[in-house]
């Protein structure tokens, strides 16, 4: 019942902000791990922050962040003239992106992994588990010409190392380093946070402008800012450039150890053409100390509406 009425309170102050929008109305879809919005302005942004408590990204009570979900940067955010302002409300909006997807992530190498052990105890596997894991084979870019059981051993002894979180921290410094602070036209454009590029392609994508590089590539347009790091956690976790940061995290995580986004940045040597790539990224996330998210998790809907508080 107090549930009940906490989320009709919550919705008479959605509804009253969506109110004094002059153009376009805020649109909220409330699940049950979150509240997913589109189309919004950095006031009412702001407005909803308040209700939850999200004052500030760098701490919150118990580590735990609000599953605040924004399909897209808000439609006014390059307007904000003060950058120590922008910059903390880009972290506030790209901090429980992060840590959902890192949470998926999670769940999937724990369903891998319980899936090794059993093969190694009963050398088996049924027809829809080798189905599966011929699937996942192919997402995660692993070939092998073996057969039967050394086969899926191979198989899955690669996806172990592969399906693994990317430590919220490293999503958000890079994003930060690669959208200008969500300031650049891919990030508002194409949802893109890591000007990710589509070469010699019929895929529709974002024509650059103003480039000297070759005409020959697209930026790749994402459905939203989480399917942005999804991807590029995808290609965190498969890419060639990456074996570095995927045996450095695997050889963390056999220590027992909690794996930081700072303890991966000098691994990230191959991952952009700035200069000092690396230590740009270790000097971003060590001065808006990410590794707070590294450490966090995410509310779920009934967390959020017990946060609920009224405004002032």
């Amino acid at each position: 019942m107090i549930k009940h009425y906490l989320y009709i309170f919550l919705m008479i102050l959605i509804s009253a902000t969506i109110v004094q929008a002059a153009e376009k109305k805020a649109v909220y879809d409330f699940k049950a791990d979150g509240i997913y919005i589109d189309e919004i302005t950095t006031d009412e942004l702001e407005e909803i922050y308040q209700i939850y408590g999200y004052k500030d990204y760098i701490y919150m009570r118990d580590w735990i962040y609000p599953p605040i979900f924004l399909k897209k940067l808000p439609s006014d955010f390059r307007e904000i003239k003060d950058p120590q302002k922008r910059n903390k409300l880009f972290l506030q909006i790209l901090g429980p992106l992060a840590l959902k997807v890192k949470q998926e992530l999670y769940e999937d190498s724990i369903n891998i992994r319980l899936l090794e052990l059993q093969f190694k105890n009963k050398h088996n596997l049924s027809p829809e588990q080798e189905q599966f894991l011929e699937e996942q084979a192919k997402k995660y870019d692993i070939f092998t010409r073996l057969k039967g059981e050394r086969r899926y051993a191979y198989i899955l002894k690669e996806l172990v190392l592969r399906v693994n979180f990317v430590p919220p921290s490293m999503l958000m410094g890079v994003a930060a380093i690669e959208s200008n602070w969500g300031t650049n036209r891919p990030a508002n454009e194409a949802n893109s946070l890591y000007r990710e590029l589509l070469w010699y392609s019929d895929e529709p994508g974002l024509t650059p402008k103003d480039e000297t590089e070759d005409k020959n590539y697209k930026y790749k347009i994402f459905p939203s800012l989480i399917d942005s790091m999804r991807s590029y956690s995808h290609k965190i976790n498969t890419g060639v450039n990456y074996h570095q940061i995927r045996f450095l995290r695997k050889e963390i995580e056999s220590r027992n150890k909690p794996v930081f986004g700072r303890t991966l940045a000098h691994a990230m040597i191959f991952d952009s053409n700035l200069p000092n790539f690396a230590g740009l990224l270790d000097y971003t996330m060590t001065f808006y100390e990410l590794s707070n998210f590294d450490e966090a998790s995410l509310g779920d809907i009934d967390w959020l509406l017990s946060k609920t508080t009224p405004t002032k």
